[in-house]
C-alpha cells in the first residue's frame, strides 16, 4: 500500500461535491412544485380512511412479499461470490446482502451505506480486501441492469415521463435515454481489462453467462419491487394495469435514483403520484399505496436490516475490531466507519424505538376519528362495556409504553419485563377496543423482538438525570401533547358533548376519558421510575461476612487496606465463587473501591472485569483508589487509566535495627522517651471498657485540637467495634495514656504490618508517636513479618516528569505550594527519615472520566459525604 504526501494548503472545495446538494434539491423543488400544483384540492381524510381500510391479512401478506424482494436481490452478490470462488456459505452471504441492500435502499449516501455493510461483514469473515472490494463493484454495476432495461421497454412503448412542454421534460427523457443505453454499455465495457484493472490480477474477465445470469438476477430484483407496489396499490384500492404501472414505475425509479435523495424520497412518490393521477386513478388510493409500498419494501426491511446488522457486529466484535486496526489507514476506513457506527448497538436501540412507536399506535389509534368506525363493526360481537374498558386502558398501556421505552434503550431489566406485560396486555386491548388485529400483530412482534434479546437486559438502574432521558422524556411528552391536541379539538368541536355518556359513536366522550387515562399513565409512569429505576443502595456487610473476607485475607492476602474492611462502612463485592472480595464505598454515581481486589492469582483480575459489570449494571463509574504499581497491568489490561496519587513507604523488617547510622534519629528518640517517662505496650482484644474510654479521651483530644472530625473510607476512626479486629499499640506518660494506634496486622505472605488510627493528645511528649513507631516495628520484626508499612504520601513524586499527564502537573502543583492548606511536604520528610522502599500508588478509573472531578468525589468520600466535606 503506497501513501501520497498531503498538499502544502486544502484544495478547494470540488464542485461534484456540492452537486451532491444542489441535484436533489433541484429534483425534489421540481417534484414538489409540480405535486402541489397537482394536489391543490387534494383530501387527506380520504387518504386517512383509505388507509385504515386495508385490510389487516392483506397487509401482512405484502410486508412479507415485499421482505421476500429484498432478500432475492442478495442473490447478486451470491452468484459474484461464487466467481470469485469465496468459500462463504450462501446463508451469510444473504443476510449480509439484506443488511446491506435494506440500509442501501434507505440511506444511500451515494452507494457507501452499502458498499460499507458489505466491506464490513467480508472483510470479518476473512475475505481479504481486494476480493471483497470486488464484490462490492461487481454487485453496484449490476444491479441497474434490470432498470436500464425496463426502461428500454418504456421508451420504446412511447411512456414519457409526466413534465409537460418544458426545457425539464427533455432533461428527463435525456437521463432515461441515458439509463436505457447503461444494459449495452455494460456489455460491452466490462470485457476492456484496461477498464476493469480493478480486479485482481489473477480474476478473469466476467464471462458472458456470468453477465447474462447478472443481467437476469437484477431484472428479476425490478420486477419485484414493481409487483410490490402493484400490490400495494391495488388493495389500496388503485387498480393499475400490470404494463402500465411497470413502465411508470421504470422511469420514476431512474429519475428517484439520479436525484440521489436516500430512496428516492419524494422524487419517485411525486412523479408516481402525477402520472397515475393523469391516468385517471384516485389520488387518496394511490397516495395510500405509495405509503404502504414505503413500509413494506423500506423501512420494514430497514429494521430487520439494522436489528441483524446489530446482532452481526456483536457476533464478530473482537474480529472487527482487529479490522479497524488492519483498515485504519487504507482509503475505505471512512466508508466502513459510518455503517459500523450506524449499527453498533442499534439492536436495543432499535427495540427502544418499536416499544416507542407501539405507545404512539396506540394513542394515535385512540385518536385518530377514522379508527372509531371499527367500533361499531366489533360492537357486533363485544358489549359496550367491554369496548370503553378496553379503549380507556389502551390509552393508558400506551402512555406507559410511551416510558418504558426510556428503560429498554437502557437496558433496564425490569423495564424489560414490565415491557413485555404491558405489550401483551396492549395486544389483548388491541383485540378488544375494535378487533384491530394488525395493531395487535404488531405488538406481539414487539413483544417477540424483545424477547430475542432478553440476556442484554441485565442493567439493574440507569441515570434519570442524563441527556437521553431527558430526549425521551421529551418525546413522551410530545405524543401526549398531540393526543391531547387531537382530543381537545374533538371536544371543542361537538356541541352534544357529554363527558360520561357511553355509546358506539360518541367519539368526543371516549376521547375526553381517554385523556383522563393518558394524564394517569403519565403520572403512574414517574412514580414508577422514580422507585424502580432508582439506583439500589449498596448494603454494608454483616459480622459473618466480615468473618469470611477475613479469611479470604488470610489465606491470600489482603493487600495494604484488607484490614480497613473491618470499619464496615464499606461494602464489599464478592467475585470469582467468593474467591476474591472487592471492598468498596458509593458516592454520586461512583463506586470507589479501596486498593485491588484480595483473592486468589487467578480471581483478582476476574474480579476487576466483574467488578466493571457490576458498576456497568447500575450506571456508575467503576474506581479503584489507591491502586500500587504492581497491579497496574490488571489495570490496564481492562480499559482503565491511570493517575498517580503519591507514593507509599515500606520498610523491610530483616533490614530494622535501632543501631546504626540509618536509625540514628529514631535510636535518639527511643532514647529521649525514656528520660521522658514513656512507656509502651501493646494490647490484644479484646478491649475492657476502661482501656476504650482512655483510648477514647486520648481520640476526643486529638480531634479537638485539629479541629477536624472524624473520617472514614480509607482513613481509620474512633470505632470500637472496629478497633476490636486487631491489637492497639499504647504509649502511657507515667499512668496516663497519651498516644495509640491500632496495628493492622499483615494477611498473606507478602502483606505488610501497619498502623491506621494514630492519635496522641497535645501536650504529649515529642517522642510519644516515635517510640510508638519503633515498638510496632520491633513487635512485627519479632513476629516475623516481611514488611512494614508507613502509609503513603500524597502527591509525592507527582508529575515530577515533563511530559507527564496534564492533571498529574497540575497536582505537582498542589505538593509543591499547597503546604498552608495540607503538609504534604512534611508527610514525606517524616516518613523519608525512616529510609523506606517507596512504591507508586494510582487512581484507575475508566476512559474519559474527569479525574478532578474523580478526586473531589474521593474526598467526599473520606469526609462522610458532600454536606460533611464543605462544613469542613
Amino acid at each position: 500500500m503506497t501513501s501520497t504526501a498531503a498538499p502544502d494548503s486544502p484544495a478547494p472545495p470540488s464542485r461534484l461535491a456540492s452537486l451532491r446538494w444542489v441535484v436533489p434539491l433541484l429534483f425534489l423543488g421540481i417534484t414538489g412544485w409540480l405535486v402541489w400544483r397537482e394536489l391543490a384540492e387534494f383530501d387527506l381524510t380520504q387518504v386517512q380512511r383509505t388507509l385504515v381500510g386495508v385490510p389487516t391479512l392483506p397487509a401482512v401478506g405484502v410486508a412479507l412479499f415485499a421482505l421476500l424482494a429484498v432478500c432475492i436481490t442478495g442473490l447478486v452478490d451470491v452468484r459474484i461470490a461464487r466467481w470469485l470462488r469465496l468459500d462463504l456459505r450462501k446463508v451469510e452471504l444473504l443476510r449480509l446482502a439484506l443488511i446491506a441492500n435494506a440500509l442501501a435502499n434507505t440511506i444511500s449516501l451515494s452507494g457507501a451505506m452499502g458498499a460499507g455493510v458489505r466491506l464490513m461483514g467480508l472483510s470479518s469473515r476473512g475475505v481479504d480486501l481486494t476480493r471483497a472490494a470486488t464484490l462490492i463493484g461487481m454487485q453496484a454495476l449490476a444491479l441497474p441492469l434490470g432498470l436500464s432495461l425496463l426502461v428500454g421497454i418504456s421508451l420504446v412503448s412511447g411512456n414519457w415521463p409526466p413534465f409537460e412542454g418544458t426545457a425539464t421534460r427533455w432533461l428527463a427523457v435525456a437521463v432515461l435515454i441515458a439509463a436505457a443505453l447503461y444494459l449495452p454499455l455494460y456489455f460491452v465495457l466490462t470485457q476492456n481489462r484496461r477498464l476493469m484493472r480493478w480486479l485482481p490480477p489473477e480474476q478473469p474477465l466476467p464471462s458472458f453467462t456470468l453477465r447474462l445470469e447478472l443481467s437476469a438476477i437484477s431484472l428479476l430484483d425490478w420486477l419485484l419491487s414493481a409487483a410490490t407496489l402493484y400490490i400495494c396499490l391495488h388493495i389500496s384500492g388503485a387498480a393499475v394495469t400490470p404494463a402500465q404501472l411497470l413502465l411508470i414505475f421504470a422511469g420514476a425509479s431512474v429519475l428517484g435514483l439520479v436525484s440521489m435523495v436516500p430512496g428516492g424520497l419524494g422524487v419517485f412518490d411525486g412523479l408516481l403520484l402525477i402520472a397515475l393521477g393523469k391516468a385517471g386513478y384516485d389520488q387518496a388510493a394511490v397516495l395510500s399505496g405509495l405509503f404502504l409500498f414505503r413500509l413494506s419494501y423500506y423501512l420494514l426491511p430497514l429494521f430487520i436490516g439494522l436489528y441483524l446488522g446489530s446482532g452481526l457486529l456483536a457476533d464478530r466484535l473482537t474480529l472487527l475490531t482487529r479490522l479497524r486496526e488492519r483498515l485504519a489507514g487504507h482509503p475505505l476506513f471512512g466508508v466502513l466507519q459510518l455503517p459500523a457506527s450506524l449499527l453498533a448497538d442499534l439492536g436495543v436501540r432499535l427495540l427502544a424505538v418499536f416499544t416507542f412507536a407501539a405507545g404512539a399506535l396506540l394513542l394515535a389509534s385512540a385518536a385518530i376519528p377514522s379508527l372509531h368506525g371499527r367500533l361499531r363493526e366489533a360492537g357486533q360481537y363485544i358489549s359496550l362495556l367491554t369496548l370503553e374498558s378496553s379503549y380507556w386502558l389502551s390509552v393508558l398501556t400506551g402512555v406507559l409504553l410511551l416510558g418504558l421505552a426510556r428503560g429498554i434503550d437502557g437496558r433496564l431489566h425490569v423495564a424489560y419485563r414490565l415491557t413485555q406485560f404491558v405489550l401483551a396486555l396492549s395486544a389483548l386491548l388491541a383485540l378488544a377496543k375494535g378487533l384491530h388485529y394488525g395493531e395487535a400483530l404488531f405488538l406481539l412482534g414487539v413483544a417477540l423482538l424483545l424477547r430475542s434479546r432478553k440476556s442484554v437486559f441485565s442493567q439493574r438502574a440507569m441515570p434519570l438525570g442524563s441527556i437521553a432521558s431527558a430526549g425521551w422524556i421529551a418525546g413522551l411528552v410530545g405524543v401526549v401533547v398531540v393526543f391531547f391536541a387531537v382530543g381537545v379539538a374533538a371536544v371543542l368541536g361537538d356541541d352534544s358533548f357529554d363527558l360520561f355518556y357511553i355509546g358506539f359513536s360518541e367519539h368526543s366522550s371516549r376521547l375526553a376519558r381517554g385523556l383522563v387515562a393518558a394524564a394517569l399513565g403519565v403520572a403512574i409512569y414517574l412514580i414508577w421510575q422514580s422507585f424502580a429505576v432508582r439506583r439500589p443502595q449498596p448494603p454494608l456487610p454483616q459480622r459473618h461476612e466480615l468473618e469470611e473476607a477475613r479469611e479470604v485475607y488470610q489465606r491470600h492476602g489482603g493487600g495494604e487496606f484488607g484490614h480497613m474492611s473491618f470499619m464496615g462502612d464499606k461494602s464489599l463485592f464478592w467475585a470469582g465463587d467468593r474467591q476474591a472480595v472487592v471492598a468498596y464505598g458509593t458516592i454520586r454515581d461512583r463506586l470507589v473501591a479501596l486498593g485491588s481486589p484480595c483473592g486468589s492469582d487467578a480471581a483478582i483480575s476476574r474480579a476487576i472485569l466483574d467488578f466493571r459489570h457490576f458498576a456497568d449494571s447500575q450506571s456508575r463509574v467503576p474506581v479503584f483508589y489507591e491502586v500500587l504499581e504492581p497491579e497496574l497491568s490488571r489495570f490496564h489490561d481492562h480499559g482503565f487509566d491511570l493517575f498517580k496519587l503519591g507514593e507509599l513507604a515500606t520498610i523491610k523488617l530483616a533490614e530494622f535495627s535501632l543501631s546504626g547510622k540509618r536509625w540514628e534519629d529514631l535510636r535518639q528518640a527511643v532514647n529521649r522517651s525514656i528520660k521522658e517517662s514513656l512507656r509502651f505496650e501493646l494490647r490484644q482484644p479484646p478491649f475492657d471498657t476502661i482501656l476504650l474510654a482512655d483510648v477514647e479521651s486520648v481520640s476526643n483530644a486529638w480531634l479537638a485540637d485539629k479541629g477536624g472530625s472524624e473520617k472514614g473510607y480509607s482513613l481509620g476512626r474512633f470505632d470500637p467495634a472496629y478497633l476490636e479486629w486487631g491489637p492497639l499499640a499504647l504509649v502511657y506518660h507515667g499512668e496516663r495514656l497519651v498516644a495509640f494506634a491500632n496495628v493492622l496486622p499483615p494477611y498473606g505472605r507478602n502483606g505488610s504490618a501497619s498502623v491506621d488510627l494514630m492519635r496522641v493528645v497535645p501536650d504529649a511528649p515529642r517522642s510519644s508517636m516515635d517510640l510508638l513507631f519503633a515498638r510496632v516495628m520491633q513487635w512485627a520484626q519479632e513476629q516475623q513479618f516481611q514488611q512494614f508499612s508507613l502509609g503513603m504520601a500524597p502527591l509525592s513524586n507527582v508529575g515530577a516528569n515533563p511530559y507527564a499527564r496534564i492533571n498529574e502537573r497540575l497536582a505537582a502543583l498542589a505538593f509543591r505550594y499547597g503546604n498552608s492548606r495540607y503538609n504534604y511536604q512534611g508527610i514525606r520528610r517524616y516518613k523519608e527519615k525512616f529510609r523506606p522502599d517507596w512504591t507508586g500508588s494510582y487512581l484507575a478509573y475508566p476512559r474519559g472520566v474527569w479525574v478532578p472531578g474523580l478526586l473531589i468525589d474521593v474526598a467526599a468520600l473520606v469526609a462522610g459525604g458532600y454536606r460533611r466535606l464543605l462544613k469542613g
